[in-house]
């Protein structure tokens, strides 16, 4: 009988650009070398049922599942959190409401930047909603923990206002594009590289959540802590 805990990383799933999740890969294998006591692994919760199906094949095992998602919207409510539930069964919070996810975000702005005089305006891309809901909510969530670095944090979304484009449009320099973004798909790679090649002003630091290197270390961090508990 295997009595090794599993760990699902549950990201929303690319469309466009890198639609194989490559970036997603990636992180389950460096989670996976960093907890060799347990089975990583990954799920899709922009395809209907796959989360159900991937629970039940866990069977009576430990399941700790890590939301690599920006809110707690619609797929945390409804593709995940009416499947991960009962004894033995862990659903984290969306990584955007770590603790440690804002501070991260923080130090990586704070490296690329360390050669500028006074600290850039902060530019935060998220998805957004076209009814405002969670998405935004959650963004300025991470906007005002981030508040504590950075003073001028200005949330901005692909799908509702403030657009995006217009808040880049009318960032003074210096300025940093920060996206809420884990794949380099259709909006973690096309949309915010358009967004940020076409800027008036160019950036002085740009990157999305998905491309910082440090990123498998905190979802690590997270999974010790869940496993420990």
């Amino acid at each position: 009988m295997n009595d090794r805990p599993v760990i699902l990383l549950a990201a929303h799933g690319e469309r466009g650009g890198a639609a194989n999740n490559e970036r997603l890969a990636g992180i389950v294998d460096q989670v996976a070398q960093a907890l060799p006591e347990a089975d990583v692994g990954s799920v899709l919760v922009n395809v209907e049922g796959v989360v159900e199906r991937a629970v039940q094949a866990c069977g009576t095992r430990r399941l700790i599942v890590l939301p690599l998602l920006f809110s707690d919207g619609f797929f945390f409510e409804r593709r995940l959190r009416p499947f991960v539930a009962g004894p033995g069964r862990t659903l984290a919070q969306p990584m955007a409401l770590w603790p440690g996810f804002a501070p991260f975000l923080a130090d990586n702005l704070a490296l690329r930047t360390i050669s500028h005089a006074a600290d850039p305006r902060v530019v935060l891309l998220a998805h957004g909603s076209k009814q405002t809901g969670r998405s935004a909510a959650c963004a300025r969530i991470v906007a005002q923990h981030m508040q504590a670095r950075y003073g001028r944090i200005e949330v901005a979304f692909l799908e509702e206002p403030p657009f995006a484009g217009d808040v880049i449009a009318a960032a003074e320099a210096p300025w940093s594009a920060v996206g809420l973004f884990l794949g380099d798909g259709m909006h973690g790679g096309t949309d915010f590289d358009v967004l940020v090649s076409t800027a008036p002003r160019p950036p002085v630091a740009a990157f999305t959540a998905g491309e910082l290197p440090g990123l498998p270390a905190l979802v690590v961090a997270e999974a010790q802590a869940r496993l420990a508990a």
